[in-house]
């Protein structure tokens, strides 16, 4: 149903939980969490990766204005949350940086 609103009305959200299907118990794994999917017709790859940016920017500043305190409570650092704007880094410059530290990335 997205596809064909994002057709008639340019920009369609989708909003609801989302399910793993695979078993995990770990703390960075979650088996159930809330995720948005924006749905957008006619957009090329710079206006979907802005849409994407200004998206999670809107969101993360949100959350430090609305829920602060109870991120305090949690003992979360929100520093690095509360610089913006962000800079898009390329592919091969995240590539050349990973490269130098320790661990492998899995193949």
């Amino acid at each position: 149903m997205r596809k064909p609103g994002a057709l008639a009305f340019g920009k369609v959200y989708c909003f609801g939980p989302t399910f793993r299907a695979e078993k995990s118990k770990t703390r960075r794994h979650l088996t159930e969490f809330w995720m948005v999917e924006p749905e957008v017709a006619y957009i090329d790859l710079d206006g979907d990766m802005k849409l994407a940016e200004e998206f999670v920017s809107y969101i993360v500043g949100r959350v430090l204005e609305r829920r602060s305190p109870e991120l305090k409570t949690l003992e979360r650092d929100t520093t690095r949350l509360e610089r913006a704007p962000r800079r898009r880094i390329r592919v091969s410059a995240t590539t050349k940086r990973s490269s130098g530290s320790r661990k492998k990335a899995p193949r």
